[in-house]
């Protein structure tokens, strides 16, 4: 899954002093380095300039299925968490984003960017599904090395189930799997990024909860393990920590929502009305994407005071704070 590595509070990667430069973590030895939650990760070497690390855990994980006999297995968990997370850092190049490093978790990995990718939900929703989109890709190169056995069909067999799994599971719609970014992406075109998050995060807790109850059903009935209960904690703990995120990307958002116009040119107006005595705080919740927002302030009695263009309400929460009233925004007298 995609996590920018600018965002505070987001998981940040610390090599050395200044970030990890392209190439050089193929010409410098294995090295533990200190992610923003105060985990250690193993830098591993780089691909294409982008720095490949292995979590603490991920390592002892795939050490424990060695022990157990399952060194092929670990293997493949290796080898297709790998060119998941390769396959989010491709799509985002193709986007103009730099990819500052893939780590590789327990849970599965993050490709580390230096933009916020949640505030274009175009671009949030096809990075997200690029992941999954290339565990797809892979089962069928593998069926077709099945056909003419070109590997052996136990490797085969394992490679496919692997993908599969990994593709399924990230395919749920609960944030912060990619599924759930692909929802939040779809629904931030039409709520805008807060209401979408907040949305979002609702139904990735419910989602969470109810796997939790199946999980545990299913695990004292002897029809699953416990991989589901553990999927459904990730996602319920992974979900809170997307909506402490949120305030900090949506004021982001807000700073470069202005300079959307001189990007693209044109925009298709969003008329919005509200009364004199609303906030800015809950005027900006309703800003969507590549929307220019003219915001037509009304008094108690239904009469016209006045129209705030998108920049003025934007800059008016800035230098006046949340909870200045929007009418407060327009000029001269009320």
């Amino acid at each position: 899954m995609p996590i920018p590595l600018s965002a505070e509070g987001y998981i940040r990667c610390a090599v050395g002093s200044g970030g990890c430069p392209s190439g050089e973590g193929a010409r410098q030895p294995p090295r533990a380095v200190v992610t923003g939650v105060g985990r250690l990760a193993m830098r591993i070497g780089s691909v294409a300039g982008v720095v490949i690390a292995v979590h603490e855990l991920f390592l002892l994980l795939l050490a424990v299925l060695v022990w157990l006999g399952r060194g092929l297995e670990a293997a493949m968990v290796f080898l297709v968490v790998l060119l998941h997370e390769l396959g989010h850092a491709l799509a985002a190049r193709t986007y103009g984003l730099r990819v500052r490093e893939v780590e590789l978790l327990p849970t599965g990995g993050v490709a580390r960017l230096d933009e916020l990718v949640e505030l274009d939900p175009a671009v949030e929703g096809s990075i997200a599904a690029a992941g999954p989109l290339t565990n797809l890709v892979l089962v069928g190169l593998a069926a077709l090395g099945a056909r003419y056995r070109l590997i052996p069909a136990e490797w085969l067999d394992r490679f496919i189930q692997v993908n599969l799994a990994l593709a399924v599971a990230n395919l749920v719609p609960a944030l912060p799997l990619d599924g759930g970014r692909m929802l939040r992406a779809r629904l931030s075109a039409r709520l805008g990024f807060r209401r979408a998050t907040e949305a979002a995060v609702r139904w990735s807790r419910w989602l969470a909860l109810l796997g939790l109850v199946a999980g545990a059903v299913g695990f004292y009935l002897g029809y699953m393990n416990a991989s589901g209960m553990l999927l459904a904690l990730f996602v319920y703990v992974g979900a809170g920590r997307e909506e402490a995120m949120a305030g900090y990307a949506f004021i982001r958002y807000l700073v470069r929502k202005p300079l959307e116009l001189g990007r693209h040119g044109c925009l298709v107006a969003h008329p919005l009305v509200t009364l004199d005595e609303v906030p800015v705080k809950e005027v900006v919740r309703h800003f969507v994407p590549r929307r220019y927002h003219l915001v037509v302030v009304l008094d108690r009695q239904g009469r016209l005071l006045g129209v705030a263009t998108e920049p003025e309400v934007i800059g008016g929460l800035l230098e006046r704070g949340l909870e200045t009233p929007v009418g407060d925004l327009l000029g001269g007298p009320r």
